[in-house]
């Protein structure tokens, strides 16, 4: 009991004196004032922070500052010009064919004129632009009506009154190709500058209209080994141009010298050709090397007292310097001889210039037997969209070429340079189209093609 009792006192004496420590502590709180200095010297404590930006600001206020706008030196002087000069390149070549590029390439809800034209391919009809169907053709609208494969029925015509209208079968697969066709074509506004390396300026234009029956058959011998030949019939007749006042040959040259130009020719045609393809694609870029040879043999039938034969060659290679920048290298002949009678028609004479031998020089520019042209095109990537599908490439072009009555007889003089500039637009799969601008001693070619030899 006394234990007890004890204990309870005890608790009593506790709890009686928590209450008057809690009070004191009140009253000395609020008797006394606080002590601020642990605030004052939070609140006088310098950030280390500021004190790097501070340190940063007294080292750049030590500089001497870059005007806003630097003062013009030297090197603006001279890029100037070359900017000047640079802009209509740079804007056709590059930023026009990323432009087009960039917008085929958006993902868009299809415009009703391309609803109806898949409607219409769907169908088997498919409308197309050309850039060319012929020599100085122009663009050219064409149809094809392909609802009855393998059979097809092609009809064009161009801006200058070119026409081409073609009928035929094709059979063909990765192994073998057969096909016959019929063709009447139109070339309306043919340029013609006379026969040698040295022909003159002055031009003269004609039109040849002619009908073209063929047959022909191809084969792939191995992967990289193809042959194909062929038989075929064609009517010849030339006349003065169509659709223009250009001067006519007959207005412009000695006509009476140039074997078809006043008369029809009518030939029975044997060609055949083989091809080495040692090429590989590796993403947009070709590696490795390509060839090919053919000849043609002609032989007079009706009234056409004359018979021929052509001899031509290609060799193009691909040499890439990385993935963006590659060299294109092309070299080509072509050799025409008469068998007997009249000699060969103009229109059948082996020729310089144009896409295929000379970009600075018009169409056939230089015309005789034979014919020689060595290109080289460098390239560099300048734009590739971001699914890796498509790209622009701009290219430096250089030519040496070359026509004469037969190629030993071709000398120094007789050589004829051409440069360009231009610019691809390319899928992995294929060719888009080219913009390019050529240059030689007789001014510039502007062109858009879609296809390049190259």
């Amino acid at each position: 009991m006394q234990r007890m009792s004890r204990g309870r006192d005890r608790s009593r004496r506790t709890v009686s004196i928590a209450p008057w420590a809690i009070g004191a502590a009140l009253v000395c709180v609020a008797a006394c004032p606080p002590d601020l200095s642990a605030q004052d010297a939070g609140a006088t404590q310098k950030d280390p922070a500021s004190d790097q930006f501070a340190a940063a600001d007294s080292i750049r206020n030590g500089f001497d500052r870059p005007p806003a706008r630097p003062a013009t030196d030297w090197v603006d002087v001279v890029e100037f010009p070359l900017k000047v000069i640079a802009f209509p390149f740079n804007l056709l070549l590059v930023k026009l064919p990323g432009w087009v590029a960039g917008q085929v390439m958006t993902e868009r809800e299809p415009s009703g004129i391309v609803r109806a034209y898949r409607s219409m391919e769907n169908w088997g009809f498919r409308p197309m632009l050309r850039t060319s169907i012929g020599p100085r053709s122009s663009l050219a609208l064409e149809g094809q009506l392909f609802r009855f494969e393998p059979w097809y029925v092609h009809s064009a015509i161009s801006m200058r009154g070119s026409q081409r209208h073609r009928a035929g079968v094709l059979l063909a697969d990765p192994r073998y190709s057969l096909s016959a066709e019929a063709r009447w074509q139109r070339d309306a506004q043919v340029t013609f500058y006379g026969i040698g390396p040295d022909s003159d300026t002055n031009r003269g234009l004609y039109s040849r209209d002619y009908w073209d029956v063929r047959a022909r058959g191809g084969a792939r011998l191995t992967r990289s080994i193809g042959v194909d030949a062929g038989v075929g019939f064609e009517d010849n007749s030339i006349d003065d141009p169509v659709w223009t006042d250009d001067p006519s040959i007959y207005d412009e040259l000695d006509t009476s010298r140039l074997y078809g130009a006043n008369e029809s020719t009518r030939y029975v045609r044997l060609d055949g050709g083989a091809t080495l393809d040692l090429t590989k694609r590796r993403g947009f870029q070709d590696t490795g090397a390509w060839f090919r040879v053919e000849g043609a043999m002609y032989r007079g039938i009706s009234d056409t007292d004359s018979d021929f034969h052509a001899i031509s060659g290609i060799a193009q290679g691909y040499l890439p310097i990385n993935h963006r920048q590659q060299f294109a290298l092309r070299a080509a002949t072509r050799i025409a001889r008469a068998d007997g009678g009249a000699g060969i028609p103009f229109f059948h004479l082996s020729t310089l210039g144009g896409t295929r031998s000379a970009l600075g020089y018009s169409t056939s520019r230089f015309t005789d037997n034979d014919m020689l042209s060595l290109v080289a095109e460098w390239r560099y990537e300048v734009w590739r969209d971001i699914h890796d599908i498509a790209r622009t490439e701009f290219f430096l072009y250089f030519g040496e070429g070359t026509v004469n009555r037969r190629l030993l007889d071709i000398s120094g003089g007789d050589w004829q340079a051409s440069y360009g500039v231009g610019a691809r637009m390319a899928m992995k799969q294929r060719l888009l189209g080219v913009a390019f601008l050529g240059f030689s001693d007789e001014g510039v070619q502007i062109g858009i093609r879609g296809t390049w030899p190259l």
